[in-house]
């Protein structure tokens, strides 16, 4: 047996992102139905988010190593995310406050910064204003591991803040809302932890593969009993916590599969990846949204909404990278 190459996940970096993009629009879909292989491909599903988050923190230490400069990594980040966030958000949005849904200070508000989200209402674009977030205070957390090892050890913090964020009163009262962010951070610097580890080309052991197995067994397991029954009687940070083994076992596992997978088989799942931001932004307020009244059943919606979400996201990217 092989052993397990960690380099694989900025190898595979694209094909990644693409399984983790697929696997949040097959949360999206919905549909309702109660079974044990339903709450594995769908409601879990969510996952997804923190595979991309764990992938993004990775390709963040590459980037920020190869050029250690505030200005041009800030500029790199934003050019490729905030034009096509202005350009979709503002073609969401701007509707919806001359139907009077918002105000012209909250749309303002939402296209520029992501409003919703600070504010506590959590729809379909609540990621992008995170994940900016983060690319922020990204390189001030890779200066401070660069300096002192020992400050590696924040994702343990990020854990128990959340338990904090979740029962301490004053804390909840002022920051809980933002709960969906803030059990995501452990999985995004985690990434960064990883990074200099991929770069370097370090391998694991062939033996790891049983425990990287062991551990997705068992976090997915947690994950389907959470949701196959338990919805709504736990702490959401609680199933979050448990998607980071979930997230990192399964990606290195993947790269296992990937090594074995047709080349054509991986260009697609790469074309995914390439284009995630635009069928983030796109797939559910642009596309979903006029699929789901004509009820036609999980698989053909999925099929449905995926392909018509792939040509408007090339087309956008396309457009965009050509005017930036």
């Amino acid at each position: 047996m092989k052993p397990i190459e960690i380099h694989d996940l900025s190898r595979f970096r694209s094909e990644l992102m693409g399984i983790s993009m697929l696997v949040v629009m097959m949360f999206h879909v919905g549909f309702s139905r109660h079974d044990t292989l339903w709450f594995c491909i769908n409601r879990c599903g969510n996952v997804g988010v923190d595979m991309f988050l764990f992938l993004s923190g990775i390709g963040l230490w590459y980037a920020y190593r190869k050029v250690p400069d505030l200005k041009i990594f800030y500029t790199r980040r934003l050019s490729r995310i905030y034009p096509t966030w202005l350009l979709l958000s503002s073609l969401y949005y701007v509707p919806l406050c001359i139907e009077g849904k918002f105000t012209v200070w909250q749309t303002i508000g939402n296209i520029l910064i992501g409003w919703r989200l600070w504010s506590g209402f959590v729809d379909e674009f609540w990621f992008i204003p995170m994940i900016l977030a983060f690319y922020i205070g990204a390189p001030f957390y890779m200066r401070l591991i660069e300096r002192h090892d020992v400050w590696r050890w924040m994702p343990v913090v990020a854990c128990v803040f959340c338990v904090l964020l979740q029962y301490w009163k004053p804390l909840n009262t002022s920051l809980g809302h933002l709960e969906i962010l803030f059990s995501r951070i452990p999985i995004f610097l985690l990434g960064i932890n990883i990074g200099q580890s991929v770069k370097e080309e370090r391998q694991l052991s062939a033996d790891t593969l049983w425990l990287l197995l062991i551990v997705f067994v068992l976090s997915l397991g947690v994950c389907v009993n959470f949701e196959n029954g338990l919805r709504g009687r736990f702490p959401l940070f609680l199933e979050r916590m448990v998607y980071i083994p979930l997230s990192i076992s399964a990606l290195l596992l993947l790269c296992k599969v990937f090594n074995h997978m047709p080349a054509w088989l991986l260009k697609a799942l790469a074309f995914v990846g390439t284009v995630s931001l635009e069928l983030y932004l796109i797939h559910v307020n642009f596309v979903l949204k006029y699929l789901r009244p004509y009820d036609l059943g999980y698989w053909l919606t999925l099929v449905l909404m995926t392909a018509i979400s792939l040509l408007l996201a090339w087309l956008i990217h396309k457009i965009m990278k050509r005017i930036i």
